[in-house]
């Protein structure tokens, strides 16, 4: 394959970056960032309208570096964080009539599969590190996440509210107000983190993986490497001195306890410690494996690879929380697996790419997880869970889309007169409506939750699709199931569905 230059544009809160890199074999050009951006300090990290002179003029400087290199592919990603919508379409706005590029929001659920799965793939030592088990914490600007490792596969990850940006602010505050606030911070992250404590079970053998944490980086990297174990006793020496105000400002250890506000020095070693505390791992490393390079990894055409492992974590915690809302596995696979077949079987009428087939295919496994707080509206409930629990990996939009799914599977339909229907964007709307009539459709042909078909056969034919079931019980109760849930599909695709049964001998 003809090897080709793409640069890469990637905003965040407190800085933006530019790295024009080769494609397919991602070698770094070039690699540049700009100065630090003010973040603000009212409780919200993204101050993007406030900075937007100086983000333009980065950008423009930019520009002209791409020019220099003659790259014509540019892709403008930008960090999704502490935004609602509307200030996201606001700023986005904004920045493409000032630089005539259009930003692509990344939430951070997407952020962090990224620059996971980027260490998964290219972190040489991964394979051995993760023998036993593995956790890897990455450190953001307002929240952090933690994900867990188990003989080399992704188990679960969780999302804390904590970040080196956060912790900063409060720290500042509380030193307007008290003469040691480390004790106090030490608490709130230790309030932030017990949740976590009865999941996080402490193994022999655990090696921990700290990502985002540059002056750590910059102290146990070597040259030219990836990774580097932490000396513990030197880490709690600095961390010592780090907790005594007067030295917070002094040299120590080679680390300059004064340094760039954007490496939080004292936020990462606080949130460290105390994860460390809940894990006790064997092992602690650190990674100079970023955001950046995970990003700058998706967006390869080539990589499957890199694509493989983001979409095992969107199925493993999709499994995570069907499992952790007592799901019926046997329905839920039934309706995975036939559903994917309707998906796959008729693109000539829904016309949707494999994406979407990812989507119906978490949609299939989660739909009944509201039958956990009551099966009267279960589907209901089932997308309020999904709302409040974005899976790992997927932009809000697809989380969205897979809530709305699950809340029109049943009996409820994705028309005008449905509220949350209404207010979806437009180009979600037949998208919702396509996915729930084929999730509906094949829900029905298990109503008895007892797996009685064996085989499917669909055929379109005559302005009808024909689904001929193979079983060797009787399927009244599906066939009346069917006949009440196929109103949607007709609605939809305007092709009445007709199920006819043929007997498993």
């Amino acid at each position: 394959m003809k090897s080709s230059l793409t640069a890469v544009i990637y905003l965040q809160p407190d800085q933006i970056f530019l790295r024009i890199i080769e494609l397919p074999s991602l070698k770094v050009i070039n690699d540049v960032r700009s100065g630090l951006f003010d973040i603000g300090e009212d409780g919200k990290t993204a101050n993007y309208s406030k900075n937007m002179a100086a983000i333009t003029d980065n950008i423009e400087e930019f520009k002209e570096l791409i020019n220099d290199y003659h790259v014509d592919n540019v892709k403008f990603y930008g960090a999704y964080e502490d935004m609602d919508s509307v200030t996201a379409s606001y700023v986005g706005d904004q920045l493409k009539v000032r630089t005539g590029l259009q930003v692509e929001w990344l939430n951070n659920n997407q952020l962090m599969a990224q620059s996971m799965s980027y260490i998964v793939d290219q972190l040489p030592e991964f394979r051995e590190l993760s023998k036993h088990n593995l956790y890897i914490l990455s450190i953001g600007l307002d929240s952090s996440t933690l994900a867990f490792f188990h003989h080399g596969n992704f188990e679960t990850s969780w999302e804390i509210d904590l970040g080196g940006a956060q912790i900063h602010r409060l720290v500042n505050q509380l030193r307007q107000t008290t003469t040691n606030p480390t004790e106090i911070i030490q608490d709130y992250i230790g309030s932030k983190l017990g949740y976590l404590a009865p999941e996080l079970i402490q193994h022999k053998r655990t090696t921990m993986i700290v990502q985002n944490a540059p002056s750590l980086s910059k102290r146990y990297i070597g040259k030219h490497q990836k990774i580097g174990e932490i000396d513990r006793k030197k880490f709690q020496e600095t961390f010592n001195h780090l907790l005594i105000p007067q030295d917070r400002y002094m040299y120590n250890n080679d680390i300059n306890l004064a340094a760039a506000r954007n490496e939080y020095i004292l936020p990462t070693y606080l949130v460290i410690t105390r994860v460390s505390e809940l894990i006790n791992p064997t092992n602690l490393y650190v990674t100079n494996l970023s955001i950046m390079d995970g990003i700058s990894n998706g967006i390869a055409t080539n990589n499957d690879t890199s694509r493989a492992t983001v979409n095992n974590m969107i199925r493993t915690s999709a499994d995570n929380i069907a499992q952790r809302y007592g799901i019926d596995s046997k329905h839920a696979d039934f309706v995975k697996k036939y559903a994917l077949q309707f998906f796959d079987e008729l693109r000539p009428i829904h016309r949707l790419n494999n994406h979407y087939r990812l989507l119906l295919e978490v949609a299939a496994q989660v739909d009944d997880i509201g039958n956990f707080i009551n099966q009267q509206g279960h589907y209901r409930h089932s997308a309020y869970i999904l709302e409040a629990n974005p899976l790992i990996g997927l932009s809000d939009e697809d989380n969205l889309i897979i809530a709305e799914v699950a809340r029109y599977h049943s009996t409820e339909s994705p028309t005008i007169n449905q509220s949350h229907y209404r207010h979806l964007d437009d180009d979600i709307q037949l998208p919702v409506a396509k996915l729930a009539a084929i999730l509906r459709l094949v829900d029905s042909l298990d109503d008895s939750r007892q797996q009685k078909i064996s085989r499917i056969q669909l055929k379109l034919k005559n302005g009808r699709l024909v689904v001929k079931a193979t079983s060797s019980d009787d399927l009244v109760l599906e066939s009346w199931s069917f006949s009440q849930k196929s109103q949607l599909f007709n609605d939809v695709f305007g092709i009445e569905p007709v199920l006819k049964e043929k007997e498993d001998r």
